[in-house]
């Protein structure tokens, strides 16, 4: 929408009207595409689904970490965690 002292250009207007015309039409097709991905949306569904019911952390190796500092045990390798993050 144009606002302002000036009236809108005539080819301005049928070049709008047109180009909304054009995404009508091209909205349709795209919605007759629509059914074959109604089995993807479900798959995606069902999965996020399941991602939900995993527990966000995972106790077991927690624990072991806690027991692992704890007690001394827990090693830490500067060299491989600098490899690791430059990608060698």
């Amino acid at each position: 929408m144009r606002i302002g002292l000036n009236p809108p250009n005539p080819q301005e207007v049928t070049a709008e009207a047109t180009s909304s015309a054009t995404v009508r039409q091209t909205s349709k097709t795209s919605s007759d595409e629509g059914d074959s991905f109604s089995s993807d949306t479900v798959s995606l569904s069902a999965l996020a689904n399941q991602a939900l019911q995993m527990p966000e952390v995972r106790q077991n190796k927690v624990e072991a970490l806690q027991q692992s500092i704890a007690s001394g045990q827990y090693v830490v390798d500067a060299k491989g965690i600098a490899a690791a993050m430059l990608g060698y």
